[in-house]
């Protein structure tokens, strides 16, 4: 089973910045907490690379998460080719699906995923369950939403991905 450090030492070749949702088209400020900590680890010289990833989050946006995901690590310093956007995803299981592709595509064998404490631990095990070769999780706290409620939701969303898995493994 995954666990979740303090690494304040995480480094791999990429950072894979998982989605969560836009604003009139800019990061939210849950979203920035997770845009600030990949920016932290490639100005500390622990990533090389960075992956945005999320789709659409409703259909009335004009941007992807990824794409407003890029719009502010470019205004941060972060250069364009720096960047991938993994644009489909959905989930989370996608956005750590995706993106693995794109470490494949580039021979990456280590990534960093960074998200918010309280979704790391779900994040990490579908990592796990996805084969990535050598994954470390850079969690990030919140000051911007509530804790509470996010707990909350994120009990049921790491209930109904225990259950997704299993429907995975048996193959339904």
């Amino acid at each position: 089973m995954a666990n979740v450090p303090d690494n304040a030492s995480a480094a791999g070749e990429v950072g894979i910045i998982l989605g969560s949702s836009l604003k009139n088209n800019v990061a939210t400020p849950s979203l920035q907490e997770r845009l600030d900590g990949g920016i932290k680890l490639f100005k500390d010289g622990k990533i090389k690379h960075i992956i945005v990833s999320g789709g659409l989050d409703r259909t009335e946006f004009q941007l992807t998460e990824a794409e407003g995901m890029r719009n502010y690590l470019l205004e941060h310093g972060i250069a364009d080719n720096v960047i991938m956007m993994e644009q489909e995803a959905t989930s989370t299981y996608e956005n750590l699906l995706f993106s693995q592709r794109f470490m494949l595509q580039q021979k990456w064998n280590s990534a960093v995923l960074i998200t918010h404490r309280y979704h790391m631990l779900r994040a990490m095990e579908m990592a796990e369950f996805l084969n990535y070769r050598q994954v470390e999780a850079y969690p990030v706290d919140s000051k911007a939403v509530n804790n509470s409620w996010n707990l909350i939701r994120e009990t049921l969303a790491h209930v109904k991905w225990k259950l997704d898995k299993l429907r995975m493994a048996l193959g339904s």
